[in-house]
């Protein structure tokens, strides 16, 4: 697999290329749909039992699972969506107050800021997520916390997958990252050396679910067997599927023991 660097992918990156790429996907990809849903309903429930303020943004939405949640906490609710598609069932889900920008994250200006912002699965996909993160940061109130969430290239399902052959090396792109758009996956160090390179400060970061085989078997678990395994995330935090990180500015003493140095 030939590996294109970070700087090279970013000077050759085109809004015209980005936006098919999108709409590619948007074309399939049904995030209400199977395992995926539950995981972000999952991440919603980490991002509302943090929520402060009355003004949030969403950074893309596919089809609204997280939006749904956001739109019943935050009155002022804009969401930023690439994808025609997906833009469209946002407008459905945002509250009277809120607004849906339909441009690419690199295109978006917002006039105001916001005490929350939300990039659920976002990281992974865009060309540049260090330039993001950079900007976010000015996008963000003074108080005011960023929640991301990536999957984990140091799961135990990919270290299954490494131990079987089916992957050569555990951040290797297998054909579901691929279809769905993914340029990276990532590792808690990857992640925590980002939001700090942003000038970000690191509150926590968590995993949401230990995922010990491919999504298309758990769920033909009984559901309460796959709760369980969302239940026994905190006792192995790095294994989880996906990492779930907090961050805020660095002027803002908000960071208690940032779970990343502890565990």
């Amino acid at each position: 697999m030939s590996v294109v660097s970070p700087v090279t992918e970013s000077a050759l990156w085109s809004a015209g290329a980005e936006r098919a790429r999108l709409d590619e996907v948007a074309e399939w990809y049904d995030s209400r749909k199977g395992l995926n849903r539950e995981v972000i309903k999952r991440a919603a429930r980490r991002v509302l039992a943090r929520a402060r303020g009355g003004r949030a943004l969403e950074l893309g939405c596919a089809m609204g699972v997280m939006t749904e949640e956001l739109a019943g906490r935050f009155s002022e609710l804009d969401i930023v969506e690439g994808s025609q598609v997906y833009a469209a069932k946002a407008r459905t889900l945002a509250p009277p107050s809120g607004r849906v920008y339909h441009c690419l994250f690199e295109e978006f200006e917002p006039a105001r800021q916001y005490d929350t912002i939300v990039m659920s699965w976002i990281l992974e996909h865009i060309a540049a997520p260090q330039d993001l993160l950079e900007r976010a940061r000015g996008w963000l109130a003074p108080q005011g916390e960023i929640h991301i969430a990536v999957p984990n290239a140091e799961s135990l399902h990919r270290r299954v997958g490494l131990s079987m052959g089916l992957l050569h090396r555990l951040d290797q792109l297998n054909e579901t990252d691929l279809a769905v758009g993914h340029r990276r996956v990532y590792t808690w160090d990857r992640l925590a050396e980002e939001i700090a390179s942003a000038g970000l400060r690191l509150v926590r970061m968590d995993g949401i679910l230990l995922k010990p085989l491919p999504s298309a078997l758990m769920e033909s678990w009984p559901p309460e067997l796959r709760a369980a395994f969302f239940q026994l995330s905190s006792l192995a935090p790095r294994l989880c599927s996906e990492i779930y990180a907090v961050c805020g500015h660095p002027n803002h003493a908000n960071a208690t023991n940032p779970a990343h140095r502890v565990r």
